[in-house]
């Protein structure tokens, strides 16, 4: 999603983006990028053993750090639009 860990350090500190907390995160983030990477993360799942099909997305409201999948007022639904376009629904139980 991205991720902005500067709210969070000393702000009179000189801020190097390196090592922790610093992480792989997308640049130019939008619900379309995000879909494409989500594309690319399924096919590499697929290729994988079921068991081992795990993918983790940070996060739901890390609004201060810029990492999040909640509905905002720029992007509605889209990040949430793009998780659904790729990986569907989840089944429903039966009854």
């Amino acid at each position: 999603m991205g991720w902005d860990s500067s709210p969070r350090t000393v702000q009179s500190d000189k801020f190097i983006n390196h090592g922790y907390p610093f992480m792989a995160t997308m640049s130019g983030n939008t619900p379309e990028a995000f879909r494409t990477a989500l594309t690319k993360a399924k096919a590499w799942l697929d290729r994988r053993d079921p068991a081992d099909r795990i993918l983790t997305i940070n996060a739901w409201n890390e609004w201060t750090e810029g990492s999040y999948l909640e509905p905002d007022t720029v992007n509605g639904m889209g990040y949430l639009e793009a998780i659904k376009a790729v990986f569907g629904q989840p089944a429903k139980p039966d009854r």
